[in-house]
């Protein structure tokens, strides 16, 4: 029991760094279109996150105001690509990157300006390839509020110069086993950039 006390205090710790460091970078849609046209910031590419999709192939309502919100991001001319990254590594049977594509082309985004990865099975293992396998030096990070700081958190920590933008929620409610398993997943991901294995 007091060594469940200790983990827990420990992974409260490791959530509260990693979300006070990546706050001053986060933005939300509206916030970052100001930010862009004032700025005339300029980000590599937008990294877009994937998180689930139908039987049928069709994004859920979360993914979709992800891939909305990247779209938005790129018509703002403040990045030259969008690297779409999820789980696509059996297509036949899931493919969150095929979806977010197709999506993203309905939008008017230019085939020629989706990049894909398809091995972007967590959010470290995206910030992972990012960096090595595509060589992503500055992007704007694209998902949703929750997953936001940790998703920037872990960019930063593989050199990545990014910003987050939180996507636009067109209704849909986020249940609380998110904000759990995020919880979780913060702790998590702060010590696999510590010992980055992988790369």
């Amino acid at each position: 029991m007091i060594l469940g006390i200790i983990g827990l205090f420990a992974a409260a710790l490791m959530n509260n760094h990693m979300i006070s460091s990546s706050k001053p970078y986060l933005y939300s849609m509206e916030d970052f279109e100001e930010y862009a046209a004032s700025s005339g910031c300029h980000y590599e590419a937008a990294i877009l996150l994937g998180c689930g999709v139908y039987k049928d192939g069709t994004p859920t309502p979360m993914l979709a105001d992800r891939i909305r919100t990247a779209a938005l991001v790129y018509k703002t001319g403040s990045v030259d690509y969008i690297l779409v990254s999820g789980d696509s590594e059996k297509p036949e049977k899931y493919d969150e990157v095929g979806c977010m594509k197709s999506m993203l082309l309905e939008l008017g985004v230019p085939e020629d300006d989706i990049i894909c990865d398809g091995l972007g099975l967590c959010t470290y293992d995206t910030m992972l390839r990012a960096s090595t396998i595509f060589k992503v030096k500055s992007a704007v990070v694209v998902t949703t509020g929750f997953h936001c700081a940790r998703s920037v958190y872990d960019s930063h920590r593989f050199g990545i110069e990014s910003v987050g933008v939180e996507a636009i929620n067109s209704g849909y409610v986020i249940r609380q086993n998110n904000y759990y398993r995020e919880f979780i997943a913060r702790a998590k991901d702060y010590v696999f950039t510590l010992i980055k294995p992988g790369a």
